[in-house]
């Protein structure tokens, strides 16, 4: 039996992953006990007219963070103000992306957009391996959001929320990496922390059974503890009623024929977002909550975040608890960690548990699957190898030693 966790790193990046270890090297630098990523507060950009230029950013996206980096890389001379972690939460159909890629703009972060399953299941060369289900065993297809929402009680549920869950930590990562190598602010949608609320209202609504929501929560367990929260959650509220209205006028027709999107599944969302998630996140991050009914001005939204402090609580004030470094060995350690880390991370999320049937694949089907890909690569359909090194598809490919696809 194999476990049905997407592998969600590239082999490319794969291979750029390289354990950085911390030596006494690091003790020959300047200790700094005030911490120079948690600026006092978050400023619009009307009020950043003035502020000095970053040095240029760190590549993290092509280079690993080195011992020689350590030493040379100005990291704290990039940290300003605005160097945050900032989620933007709420149920389905509130608006969310416009909202975040205003506030993006206005902040002047990084907005990154919501993980798919489609960035996995789509190659470079556009084929889709979703098409490959009708003659692949259940256990073996490749499923998506639109999978749930056409079967909600389908085997492939809980594999489908656990995934989502390892897509929201894995986009994570990314943005803690981008903000310690860069020092530029990430506006995100949703985080890993609130992508339990989904869990629960399937559960709740017999979505998923309960040996799925407990292998759920162990992912939770072996994850979440190793990443830093956020600054600032913003709760979009609209309910239920009007986020199902709302589902019907966007027309999207896997919504609008959803047997998942019922008023239940909804306000049990609605629920376990104000009763359980912002409740908890609030004891360490800063928590903004507006009704979104008939949106409102963006202007009077930074006006709150500005009021907003992130520095001066005491050391047993969990408020920004996370981001509370004693030294700046500390701040590179995190930062190393979560650069050159990421593939020991994601790998913690893969439970090793055989009770629950719907997170395994078996051997014979495994083999099906591997049997059907192989025949089509075969046949040119799929890619044996990853772009830029076919032959028959990529340019240039004749002095380079070919990689083969995972």
């Amino acid at each position: 039996m194999l476990s049905r966790n997407f592998n969600l790193l590239t082999s490319v990046e794969v291979r750029k992953l390289s354990r950085l270890q911390f030596n006494g090297l690091l003790k020959l630098l300047k200790p700094c006990t005030v911490n120079k990523t948690q600026q006092a507060f978050i400023t619009g950009k009307a009020a950043r007219t003035d502020r000095p230029p970053r040095p240029p950013p760190f590549d993290y996206k092509n280079k690993a963070y080195k011992y020689w980096n350590v030493l040379t890389d100005p990291m704290f001379e990039r940290f300003d103000d605005n160097s945050k972690i900032v989620v933007i939460d709420g149920l389905p159909a509130t608006g969310k992306d416009k909202f975040a890629k205003k506030l993006a703009e206005e902040l002047e972060m990084h907005y990154m957009p919501p993980p798919r399953f489609s960035d996995l299941l789509v190659d470079e060369y556009g084929f889709d391996y979703r098409t490959l289900n009708s003659q692949l065993p259940v256990d073996a297809q490749f499923f998506d959001e639109k999978t749930f929402l056409e079967n909600p009680t389908g085997r492939n549920s809980t594999a489908i929320q656990v995934n989502f869950f390892s897509l929201r930590y894995h986009q994570y990562l990314i943005a803690l990496t981008h903000l310690l190598s860069t020092g530029e602010g990430v506006v995100i949608q949703r985080c890993p922390w609130s992508d339990m609320v989904f869990m629960h209202a399937m559960k709740d609504c017999g979505y998923v059974p309960q040996r799925g929501y407990d292998y759920y929560k162990s992912c939770l367990e072996y994850g979440l503890h190793r990443i830093l929260r956020p600054h600032l959650v913003i709760y979009l509220d609209i309910p239920a009623s009007i986020v199902k209205e709302r589902i019907k006028q966007r027309g999207l027709p896997h919504e609008v024929n959803s047997k998942a999107l019922t008023i239940e599944y909804l306000s049990n969302i609605e629920r376990y977002y104000k009763d359980n998630y912002l409740p908890t996140i609030s004891n360490h991050a800063h928590t903004l909550v507006y009704d979104w009914t008939n949106e409102g001005d963006m202007i009077f939204i930074v006006d709150d975040i500005e009021q907003l402090q992130f520095e001066n609580y005491p050391r047993e004030n969990p408020k920004m608890g996370d981001w509370k470094f004693d030294t700046r060995d500390d701040q590179r350690a995190a930062r190393g960690f979560y650069a050159n880390d990421r593939l020991e991370l994601l790998n913690n999320l893969q439970v090793p548990r055989f009770d629950v049937p719907e997170m395994l694949i078996t051997g014979q089907d495994v083999e099906k699957r591997k049997n059907l890909i192989g025949k089509l690569q075969d046949q040119g359909v799929i890619a044996e190898y990853e772009k830029g090194f076919n032959y028959d598809r990529d340019e240039g490919v004749l002095w380079r030693i070919r990689r083969l696809r995972k």
